[in-house]
């Protein structure tokens, strides 16, 4: 098949759209071809790409679709992916008021605690303006590169419930729900959460993770209780674990000392302060619980991490940060700083850079410069073209690059436009 097939996605669903007619009838989407050159599997490779995501409502005989596929060259390998193709209907208005119920089936996309992942089956929603219920059921598998699941059979409910304001607490949402992952064995997962806005005190909080009865421990957690100090600055005390949902983190999280290949706890104290409307900082210090090789969290240590950002006339935005982490025998202290500007009403660019020193047991010292560049250009009202080049320099590890154009067309204006 020639190279340039990945072609045949775009050009194939817009001139469905201009067939169809339907444009201004409730269709909307994106279609992008992507041509870039990268190391990232240790070796230079070329890749062309074709996406479209299209989605159809309407609203009036409550019927929504969607599709979202990609075909892609790759180092002398073509390959197709097919993420979402689903049907959407209203059907019978339920016995509680103001209530109605939606049927979905096909392949879906979902994302909660087991990761970013399809599910080809099927999801009932009772939707209401206070109670919302998800049931759903299906095969699950893994999107390429995304921390996800492959199993025989994935079933699950969940609800969420909207609490008004009352008694100086802003409005709340309680969220409760439950997964069944079959595979060589049924794990049972109880996915809980509870979160409000910042009332009349002034304070907001949340609360959410996973409970595995079966192996009797708590994953995926996260809490946090914020309030305002004075009238500039407010503070927030937070505790998280984490593991990360894509093997490629992005430019700058690459970067944080925060960040792991492995999962990890930490517990921090921030202080989030407004100089002024267009100028702001903050102090943040944690204490990480890092996971070895053997599942342990052995590797403790604390950081401290100091940011600024602003915002200047005409659309120029800036952001620095300083951070630092030590961590058993490893450490990494690194500056980050980030730079993006509206050249004009049709273009805008970031320029992203960092310089790190790192220590770790197996590399040693490492010492790392980092420069990214994105720009994109409104060729017009729907049409879109931007370019990206990112290089990083290691003084005891593999340089890396990435380079590209993308091309991309969207349309009804509820596309959303993302740099690279």
């Amino acid at each position: 098949m020639p190279a340039s097939y990945p072609f045949f996605v775009p050009a194939c669903l817009l001139a469905g759209v201009f067939f169809t007619g339907t444009a201004t009838a409730g269709l909307s989407g994106r279609l992008d071809t992507l041509m870039q050159v990268d190391n990232r599997a240790f070796a230079d490779q070329g890749q062309i790409e074709g996406r479209g995501d299209l989605l159809f409502v309407d609203d009036e005989r409550g019927f929504r679709s969607g599709l979202s596929l990609a075909l892609r060259h790759r180092d002398g390998d073509n390959s197709a992916h097919l993420y979402q193709l689903f049907v959407e209907k209203r059907v019978l208005k339920s016995f509680i008021p103001e209530q109605q119920f939606h049927v979905r089936a096909g392949r879906l996309q979902r994302a909660d605690g087991l990761g970013f992942y399809t599910l080809d089956g099927a999801q009932l929603r009772l939707q209401g303006q206070r109670l919302g219920v998800n049931a759903y059921a299906g095969r699950p598998a893994r999107i390429e590169d995304f921390r996800g699941l492959s199993a025989q059979a994935l079933y699950g409910a969940d609800a969420h419930y909207s609490i008004p304001a009352q008694a100086g607490m802003g409005p709340g949402t309680l969220r409760l729900g439950w997964q069944r992952r079959v595979d060589d064995r049924a794990v049972d997962r109880i996915n809980a959460g509870w979160r409000t806005s910042a009332g009349r005190a002034s304070v907001a909080s949340l609360l959410q993770g996973t409970y595995l009865p079966a192996e009797r421990r708590l994953e995926n957690v996260q809490a946090y209780v914020e309030g305002n100090v004075s009238e500039k600055s407010f503070a927030r005390m937070r505790f998280e674990t984490y593991t990360p949902s894509h093997a490629r983190l992005s430019f700058r999280q690459r970067f944080y000392a925060h960040y792991a290949l492995n999962g990890q706890m930490a517990l921090s104290g921030e202080w989030h302060y407004r100089l002024r409307h267009n100028l702001g900082g903050q102090l943040r210090l944690r204490h990480v619980w890092r996971e070895d090789s053997q599942g342990d969290h052995a590797n403790n240590g604390d950081g401290i991490s100091l940011d600024a950002s602003g915002r200047r006339p005409r659309g120029q935005t800036w952001a620095v940060q300083l951070d630092h982490l030590r961590l058993h025998d490893d450490q990494n202290t690194g500056l980050y700083f980030q730079y993006g500007a509206s050249l004009s009403a049709k273009r805008r660019s970031i320029v992203s850079g960092v310089m790190q020193f790192q220590q770790r047991r197996l590399i040693g010292k490492n010492h790392v410069l980092g420069l990214e560049a994105q720009a994109e250009q409104a060729m017009r009202a729907d049409l879109y073209a931007s370019c990206f080049v990112s290089f990083i320099y290691n003084s005891n590890l593999q340089n890396e690059y990435r380079a590209g154009v993308r091309l991309s067309y969207l349309f009804d204006n509820r596309g959303l436009r993302i740099l690279p």
